[in-house]
């Protein structure tokens, strides 16, 4: 019995590493696919906070004309949130490469509502935001590039009180 237990444990840890192989392979082969095809550059959002990057996930993107979903946001009953902060605390955005937004907006999103509610954060200065409202919610950075275009990045974030 305990042979056939390492071999179900053995197929489960294949099955896991081949998953994490073909996953990395196909983002590689998807970014070799957009720099051909024309598809937009996507710049990288990352979150500061409290010294630690957090890298956002790309979500929407608007070209100015028509918009596309590129992932859906990751739900608190599903994930666990990326960041936990504290009410109050400053967030600042950061965008990697030589294309950067002009304006940049961000939003705590309750997905969870039984209406979907938002709740802008603080704007303290051009990238840094004060955390505002309490709660596991969407953080979601809106950010409006040159010509128009306009990408949305999202990530999982615990917003704690401060008592």
């Amino acid at each position: 019995m305990a042979g056939y237990n390492n071999k179900i444990v053995a197929v489960i840890v294949f099955s896991a590493i081949m998953t994490i192989a073909t996953q990395s392979s196909y983002s590689s082969v998807q970014s070799l696919a957009q720099e051909d095809s024309g598809e937009p550059e996507i710049p990288q959002a990352i979150c500061n906070y409290a010294g630690q990057k957090y890298y956002l996930t790309p979500h929407i993107y608007n070209d100015g004309e028509k918009s596309s979903r590129m992932d859906f946001p990751d739900l608190p009953d599903d994930y666990v949130p990326q960041m936990i902060v504290k009410k109050g605390d400053k967030l600042t955005m950061e965008f990697e490469g030589d294309k950067q937004p002009a304006e940049i907006q961000v939003i705590l999103v309750d997905y969870d509502a039984d209406i979907t509610e938002t709740y802008p954060l603080e704007k303290v200065d051009e990238n840094t935001f004060e955390a505002t409202e309490t709660g596991m919610k969407t953080l979601e950075v809106i950010a409006t590039f040159p010509g128009n275009e306009r990408i949305s990045y999202t990530t999982l974030i615990d917003v704690k009180d401060n008592s």
